[in-house]
């Protein structure tokens, strides 16, 4: 939205699958559920409009990748496009040539990614697996001490964002439109906790449960 050149690494997520969710976020009235289905109940017009409008808004803007493996790879790519954001989704997806333990791995990763932050002025948004520690817990809201495989990303990181989607733990003390961005480390800014309005079906958050449920599409 702010025109600057957006660089994508889908490990998990195939590239048309991220498609499908920008053209829902981009659409009006479409669901997720019935796009990845196939099943557009007369929604056929409001998905051809959606798909010239994320054409025509991302074109030569955003940069999408899912089949680079490694991380040498990856920093080929940004060195080469130069983008001013890279979304890396996610990390431990990431694959190395050497043997080193998955922490000293990982490590490398994050110290890489700072180095070529630095080295091509622009911003990395990385996201990483947590622990399975945080299903053992009776807070189960995630916590710096979370990360997987290794305390290098809250040492390195300038900024730890966690999404806390209380539902998924507990459908009836949560509400499936309510989510929590956690900001747990912040060099430059204030940690605390900001409660966001969310949508799955619509792949977005909101500035309030309220807007989150308003904007459900219609059957």
């Amino acid at each position: 939205n702010q025109g600057h050149k957006v660089m994508m690494f889908n490990r998990e997520m195939s590239n048309p699958e991220m498609i499908r969710k920008l053209i829902v976020m981009e659409g009006d009235n479409l669901s997720y559920t019935s796009v990845r289905k196939g099943d557009l109940n007369g929604s056929a017009d409001l998905f051809e409009s959606a798909s010239e409008s994320v054409t025509n808004k991302y074109k030569d803007k955003l940069l999408m990748f899912d089949d680079v493996r490694t991380l040498d790879q990856a920093m080929v790519e940004i060195s080469r496009h130069k983008p001013d954001v890279i979304i890396d989704d996610y990390i431990q997806l990431i694959s190395m040539s050497d043997d080193k333990e998955r922490r000293h791995q990982i490590e490398e990763i994050v110290y890489d990614y700072k180095w070529i932050c630095k080295k091509e002025n622009c911003s990395a948004i990385l996201v990483s697996q947590l622990n399975r520690e945080i299903e053992k817990r009776y807070e189960p809201r995630p916590r710096l001490s979370d990360y997987s495989e290794s305390g290098v990303i809250e040492q390195t990181a300038e900024c730890a964002l966690f999404v806390w989607y209380g539902y998924v733990f507990d459908d009836e003390e949560y509400s499936p439109y309510k989510s929590e961005i956690i900001s747990a480390k912040v060099r430059y800014g204030k940690v605390g906790t900001t409660e966001v309005g969310f949508n799955g079906d619509r792949c977005s958050f909101y500035n309030n449960e309220a807007d989150a449920r308003q904007d459900t599409p219609q059957k």
